[in-house]
């Protein structure tokens, strides 16, 4: 099991020093957050070099859209997140299908995307509508040998299970999230696990709770100060096989976030000797 975080690149002249930064921490992998308007090819080269020459695994980029009208709560959130979204469809496709290729290019084998919100109703426009948008990315994908991994959240383990059979395409995977199942109210991610477990690729480290109000997510956490049972996650996980990445993300800013990544570091390095 290899533990990192998510990398944050805005200035493609910094990416050296940033990978520098996680191996001095003494992590292992990294996810990689990169959403310039246009990708290029040589800045693919610049990311794998700095990369290979800090000795640090890019498990995956973290291609969200380029544009910000996504609302993450729950309410607006239905009608704006994801790619079953009619307004933002197509640029977010292409977009996505963009940030595999340069991915491919920088020697990425994963990218991770936020479907949007998935209906339990397999007969609703918008599920059909969804089910096509991520087939023709994993089509493309598959054509430059990456996988899709779907961020868990707004919706129930089943309904994931349905959405990746549906799509039917070996080349599509899970990155579990598990606070965001508690923080969006729609599953444990322990009891999830024994419904789409054999798909999880990759996993977040990251804790909350369970939403009090209908319209807003949970709140966030520190780990081991929210209400995710990582123990019995990890359990779970060494029974299915998996022995990949844990990539810890806190979604705070400024020096409260440095210091609560390397406290969870050593949280579940921990906790990992124990369960593997």
């Amino acid at each position: 099991m290899k533990l990192g975080t998510l990398l944050r690149i805005t200035d493609i002249t910094l990416a050296n020093e940033k990978f520098a930064e996680l191996k001095k921490y003494g992590f292992e992998s990294c996810q990689l957050v990169f959403k310039p308007e246009v990708y290029k090819d040589e800045e693919a080269e610049i990311i794998k070099k700095a990369a290979y020459d800090n000795d640090i695994d890019i498990s995956a980029q973290f291609c969200g859209f380029y544009d910000n009208h996504t609302v993450w709560d729950n309410y607006f959130g239905f009608t704006t997140s994801g790619l079953n979204i009619e307004a933002f469809r197509y640029q977010r496709i292409e977009y996505v299908k963009n940030a595999a290729s340069f991915a491919a290019k920088a020697g990425i084998t994963d990218i991770v995307i936020h479907a949007g919100f998935v209906p339990n109703n397999p007969f609703a426009p918008e599920y059909a509508s969804l089910v096509s948008a991520i087939h023709h990315i994993c089509s493309h994908c598959e054509k430059i040998g990456v996988n899709v991994l779907l961020e868990t959240g707004g919706e129930a383990a089943v309904a994931l299970l349905r959405l990746i059979t549906d799509v039917a395409k070996d080349n599509l995977f899970i990155n579990l999230d598990p606070a965001n199942m508690l923080m969006y109210g729609y599953a444990n991610p322990v009891d999830a696990l024994y419904t789409v477990g054999k798909y999880v690729r990759n996993v977040h480290g990251k804790d909350g709770c369970p939403p009090t109000d209908p319209r807003v997510l949970g709140e966030e956490k520190a780990v081991g100060e929210g209400m995710v049972d990582f123990y019995a996650v990890f359990k779970k996980l060494k029974e299915l096989g998996y022995d990949r990445y844990i990539t810890i993300e806190r979604e705070i800013t400024g020096e409260k976030q440095a210091e609560d990544i390397l406290k969870a570091k050593d949280y579940f390095e921990t906790m990992l000797k124990e369960i593997y």
